[in-house]
């Protein structure tokens, strides 16, 4: 239990918001008040922070790729090699 320790907050309350009913901000007892620009940029990066990240395609999909090629061109290269050699002994 903490006694005697002040905290600077910031209640926002936004009825008419679609996905936040309100926020509650702690302010650091170290630093100043942040100017406006200040606040909404950390808002910003905060709120793109939450959105989720595109993950490239997975080295593992290529790679099967790679396989079911090189398995698709070994079989028509045997079917070739196969109709070759039946035509050359006719």
């Amino acid at each position: 239990m903490l006694k005697g320790v002040t905290k600077r907050i910031v209640e926002i309350k936004s009825p008419a918001s679609g996905y936040f009913e309100r926020a509650v901000l702690y302010l650091r007892a170290d630093k100043p008040y942040p100017k406006k620009g200040e606040a909404v940029s950390a808002a910003n990066d905060y709120i793109a922070s939450l959105e989720p990240v595109k993950s490239p395609k997975k080295p593992r999909d290529l790679r099967l790729t790679v396989a079911v090629l090189s398995l698709s061109l070994g079989a028509a290269l045997a079917a070739l090699a196969a109709v070759l050699l039946l035509y050359t002994k006719i």
